[in-house]
């Protein structure tokens, strides 16, 4: 039987959600002008049940449960159409809990996670959902071919995983976190230590696979979240917690990737899942700041942190787009225009299930 001590640590690193976004969250800022809801045109569903995503050219791949329970890959074109599974009866990917896919900029390539196919018992389901990305590894499929490849298989242990995979614009790169300690109680390792990874994704005389492996924790031990590079290449956006004041704290980060200079991009709240507009111009992230009952939405603002501007309301009474109960919006990805984003929605609480339904949704912004 599991020691209650270590049962308690892998609840507090899956539970990221659960646990960041709590009824007792920072208290609200400023609330933003009456003029802000314009900055967003419309909001209309593009997928029910659909969950983490990346969007590349005509094509949304996105995770969702599929019929047996277990998350699989799926695709489907901008408008929500033409859905298909591309992980179902894989031959080669492990036959459990598949997600968090990123394109390669050519198209032939999805990175995912994949929960190992054997490993050791764990107390909590949700620890090796995409999500949360416990005893999760990196595999890379080829849209070709079918063929799927491992990239980066992990230890069978609590404290290990992988989340939140993206391609460089050239291709030539990948990031992703990789966990490195499970979770405990103690202040800042709520969720566990991760590390930022960067590594040269090669396809020449082989199979995909990647070298150089880079390994980044800027802050000293902490939770790190991948978010992706610059559209230059020339930075990496994070969130993470080592700078945080108090529990469930995350903030935004860019960090120059050749000096390894950093620049702290939000002040308050819990802050993640931002990602580069397509032309480098604009962040959307989403945060808890004006949100009392710790629901997230969706922000904007410039590559320094500046000009912040709350484009969703889904969680404020009185406005029109007000959802009547809790709304948790998470991963997001741009249209390739850079006129809107699909986003990941949630409501009710923090972790999936029947009771909390997700969906994707299309965000359409004002031109400016």
């Amino acid at each position: 039987m599991r020691p209650m001590r270590e049962s308690k640590s892998i609840l507090a690193a899956c539970a990221l959600w659960a646990i960041a976004c709590a009824s007792h969250a920072d208290p609200p800022a400023t609330p933003p002008p009456a003029a802000e809801p314009a900055l967003v045109t419309r909001v209309s569903v593009l997928k029910e049940g659909g969950a983490r995503l990346d969007w590349l050219g005509d094509r949304i791949a996105f995770d969702m449960t599929g019929p047996t329970g277990a998350f699989g890959v799926y695709t489907m074109r901008g408008d929500g159409s033409d859905v298909r599974c591309v992980t179902c009866g894989n031959r080669d990917l492990p036959a459990r809990n598949v997600g968090q896919p990123a394109w390669h900029p050519s198209g032939r390539y999805l990175v995912v996670q994949a929960e190992k196919e054997q490993h050791r018992k764990v107390r909590f389901g949700h620890a090796v959902t995409p999500g949360a990305g416990v005893l999760n590894d990196l595999w890379v499929l080829d849209m070709q071919t079918g063929r799927a490849t491992r990239l980066r298989d992990v230890g069978d242990a609590p404290g290990q995983g992988t989340l939140h995979a993206h391609f460089s614009a050239d291709g030539r790169r990948m990031s992703w976190t990789e966990m490195e300690e499970k979770g405990g109680l103690r202040k800042g390792r709520e969720m566990g230590y991760w590390a930022l990874m960067v590594a040269d994704f090669v396809t020449d005389g082989g199979p995909p696979r990647l070298e150089n492996v880079h390994r980044y924790q800027p802050g000293g031990p902490g939770f790190y979240e991948n978010h992706g590079f610059s559209p230059d290449g020339t930075r990496l956006l994070f969130t993470s917690n080592f700078e945080a004041r108090r529990r469930f704290e995350a903030h935004i980060y860019s960090m120059e990737l050749k000096s390894g200079k950093l620049t702290r991009l939000t002040t308050e709240g819990y802050n993640e899942h931002a990602s580069f507009s397509p032309d480098g111009s604009r962040i959307v992230w989403i945060s808890t700041v004006g949100n009392p009952d710790g629901g997230t939405d969706y922000w904007m603002m410039a590559p320094d942190g500046s000009r912040k501007r709350r484009l969703t309301f889904f969680n404020q009474k009185g406005n029109p787009q007000y959802a009547g109960r809790k709304v948790v919006v998470a991963d997001l990805s741009w249209r390739p225009d850079g006129r809107a984003f699909a986003g990941y929605y949630r409501e009710g609480g923090a972790l999936e299930s029947s009771s909390h339904p997700t969906k994707i949704v299309l965000v359409e912004l004002r031109s400016s």
